[in-house]
């Protein structure tokens, strides 16, 4: 219940003030043109392509964001939050910004990369479909017994 509770809360926050507000910068930006300044800070980041990188950005916020709190492709999606929330903390840490915020997201995207979905998940839910049950006969000893 922990990782639920753990995967909730980081998803939600991050989706909440952070993910959808930039995907939709996104969105606007690569299908109606408007400016986006997240691109220049990119850019300056020194990332190639700095639109590419942007929008990326903008997916882990929200999309891969959105997919850890399922508990879909938990581990992956997690590492990629967790690798964005990195690139944020640097920046944060140069610019001798407070670092509080994108460390806590960090660390529990990290910490979800590191332990898995948990058992309320949809890879909960998908590794249970998927493992056969083995039923066993009690009062066999064993497969060479008669």
């Amino acid at each position: 219940m922990g990782l639920l509770v753990l995967r909730l809360g980081v998803a939600a926050l991050l989706i909440g003030f952070h993910g959808w507000p930039r995907l939709h910068r996104a969105v606007d930006y690569v299908f109606f043109g408007e400016p986006w300044t997240f691109v220049n800070l990119v850019g300056r980041l020194g990332f190639p392509f700095p639109p590419v990188f942007a929008v990326a950005s903008a997916m882990a916020e929200s999309i891969a964001a959105a997919c850890m709190a399922l508990g879909l492709w938990t581990r992956w999606t997690a590492a990629i939050v967790a690798f964005n929330m990195a690139v944020a903390l640097a920046n944060e840490a140069y610019k001798g910004d407070p670092i509080e915020l994108p460390a806590l997201y960090f660390i529990g995207a990290l910490a979800v990369a590191i332990l898995g979905a948990g058992s309320v998940s949809l890879d909960g839910w998908r590794r249970a479909r998927l493992t056969p049950t083995v039923t066993r006969n009690r009062s066999a000893s064993g497969p060479l017994s008669s």
